[in-house]
């Protein structure tokens, strides 16, 4: 608090600022007509000098540039339907294959939960959600936040389906066996796909981009791998979920993922939480 007789910054009015314009940047938008003004002003009905401003060359520019869109917009497109056209192959799927095929099965209304890190981007570009609140993901840190958050979700919006998408890596953190063991006393039916690629791909490009020329790329051998192949090494997280009651599958065949997703939504409907295992290419 300042003391008595002490002007603050409101007192003396900004002077400084009424001088300068006032520039204000937003995250992934880009601006072309700085704002003069205090920021206090809400920055929604101040549009008048935006108007006075677009000249006729200005108003020229957005045009050329919404006209471009089509072309960017259609490449895009095609690029997409080939990338999810391409299955992979046994024991390794491919994700943009995998995200286009349950996109198909979902419903507008089904929540996506987006925890796929590395594979995120590949979902946002083939898992369609248009419904206000059917896509949820973390901008921040949190390895593993996703388990829980499915079973809030699903709590909070009981009549909607959750599919909470996750890593290998990730699914670790999550605590599974606290999560299917909640759904299975409190009746909690979510989805889970577990994008099993092998490892952490996130750790493995970090030490890519420091050691280009290390002993790991050199050799192919990253300790971001969580597969061994010692002690004859199983691994199946589906398991995790039919321990506590809940519906279990590994998926390797790229032509049974889509039997597989409906088995998995029809455990769902039975009030069963559900969890599809699916191998994809590997890091």
């Amino acid at each position: 608090m300042p003391g008595a007789g002490t002007k603050t910054q409101e007192d003396l009015g900004n002077k400084s600022a009424r001088k300068t314009p006032t520039h204000l940047k937003f995250w992934g938008v880009r601006g072309s007509i700085p704002t003069p003004g205090p920021t206090t002003v809400r920055y929604g009905g101040n549009t008048s000098c935006i108007e006075v401003r677009a000249d006729d060359a200005y108003r020229k520019r957005v045009t050329a540039r919404i006209a471009s869109w089509s072309g960017a917009r259609e490449a895009s497109t095609k690029r997409r339907a080939t990338a999810g056209a391409n299955k992979g192959v046994s024991g390794a799927l491919n994700p943009a294959f995998v995200f286009a095929t349950l996109s198909g099965k979902l419903s507008p209304d089904d929540v996506v939960l987006n925890e796929a890190i590395r594979n995120g981007p590949i979902l946002q570009e083939h898992v369609t959600r248009t419904r206000p609140k059917s896509y949820v993901g973390l901008a921040g840190g949190g390895l593993g936040f996703s388990g829980g958050m499915a079973l809030g979700l699903k709590l909070a919006q009981p009549g909607r389906r959750v599919v909470q998408v996750i890593g290998d890596g990730g699914f670790h953190f999550s605590s599974p066996d606290s999560v299917y063991a909640v759904a299975q006393q409190y009746q909690i039916p979510i989805l889970t796909v577990v994008l099993d690629n092998g490892g952490w791909q996130a750790v493995k490009s970090a030490v890519q981009r420091v050691y280009p020329k290390g002993i790991a790329a050199e050799t192919d051998q990253f300790q971001s791998r969580l597969m061994s192949g010692r002690q004859g090494e199983r691994r199946d997280f589906s398991d995790v979920a039919k321990a506590f009651g809940a519906y279990g599958e590994c998926v390797t065949e790229p032509d049974e993922l889509a039997a597989a997703i409906d088995r998995a939504f029809a455990a769902l409907d039975d009030g069963k939480a559900a969890v599809l295992h699916i191998r994809v290419t590997r890091l």
